[in-house]
């Protein structure tokens, strides 16, 4: 089944013609991003090109416990060259990790990206904002590369847009995208074993955490906009023996606040960094998360910047009250 959007040409022609690639994504790992490098790895290996998918970040075991081909990433890369990068799900160059440099690793770089904010660096640029989730994509490139879809790349890709569309109930989903998730079913996806491994399979100290969350999250409200907030610290990951990439999902608790126009969950990470997480219901805040350094999706949006918990909360919150006031206003 090929799909409802052109893959360009020239990006097929590209992953035909090279014979080594390097994988990489932004920093913050998630599911969209891990699945789609997963199953495009596998495929490229099936076509019998050279392939490393460079990961720096460790991987949930709410993850790892159902992707296939983990073992073939690395987390550290030496001086070995390529004919061609492969960025996935990057909209800037500074959003790849701490210090990979794609130009002196291969001398075509490939962009790849559903995020509108996206700056077309690459050599060949395939951008599409109003796809759900990068798995949709690479579902279709893997269709035009003709690579048959087996179970570890369908599961791969189901993973990708499963946590890349909110378990499919985000506005951008569309028929075209149940057909493609269709497929994947018909390849062998189990799909009970994976939303139990993503979604409800938590340690007790990871519920008690977000319990306390919940329990101290803050509603503000001015000029007819509610903004919903909380605050995760350091302290309290280590008092619940809880790590960073357990609380993924923990924005969408908080999103289900009745009244908000937005939330946000603002968190210390290590290395003296706080990142945030951005959810708006009706309007766009990606812009908002561009003051502080982030960026994202019109209404999913992220933060990592440096600074004191409650000052950076406190300033992005008035962030959110200025332009949805304006918003609503204009």
């Amino acid at each position: 089944m090929k799909g409802d959007f052109l893959v360009p040409p020239a990006f097929i022609q590209a992953l035909r013609d090279q014979q080594s690639f390097l994988l990489v994504s932004h920093v913050g790992l998630d599911g969209d991003h891990l699945g789609s490098m997963l199953a495009l790895q596998q495929a490229l290996k099936t076509m019998g090109k050279k392939v490393v998918a460079y990961l720096p970040e460790s991987v949930p075991a709410s993850l790892s416990r159902i992707l296939f081909g983990l073992e073939h990433t690395t987390q550290q890369l030496g001086d070995e060259k390529f004919d061609a990068v492969v960025a996935l799900e990057c909209p800037t160059l500074g959003r790849m990790p701490k210090g990979f440099e794609p130009r002196k690793m291969a001398p075509l770089l490939l962009n790849f990206d559903h995020h509108q904010d996206n700056e077309n660096y690459g050599d060949i640029n395939w951008v599409l904002p109003e796809v759900a989730a990068l798995g949709e994509m690479t579902f279709e490139l893997i269709q035009h590369l003709d690579v048959p879809l087996d179970r570890s790349m369908a599961t791969a890709l189901y993973v990708a847009v499963l946590t890349d569309t909110g378990s499919f109930q985000y506005s951008r989903v569309t028929p075209a995208t149940h057909r493609r998730l269709s497929s994947m079913l018909q390849a062998g996806v189990a799909t009970d074993e994976v939303s139990r491994s993503v979604y409800r399979n938590s340690t007790p100290n990871v519920l008690k955490l977000l319990g306390r969350m919940l329990n101290d999250l803050t509603i503000d409200e001015r000029d007819g906009v509610c903004v919903a907030w909380a605050e995760i610290t350091q302290k309290s990951l280590d008092e619940y023996a809880v790590r960073p990439e357990e609380i993924q999902f923990f924005v969408d608790e908080l999103d289900r606040v009745e009244q908000a126009d937005v939330v946000v969950l603002v968190r210390e990470a290590p290395g003296g960094k706080i990142k945030a997480s951005i959810r708006s219901r009706n309007h766009p805040i990606n812009q908002v998360a561009a003051i502080f350094g982030g960026g994202g999706h019109s209404r999913a949006a992220g933060v990592t910047t440096d600074g004191k918990l409650s000052d950076i909360r406190k300033a992005l919150v008035d962030a959110v009250h200025t332009e949805l006031t304006k918003l609503t206003k204009a």
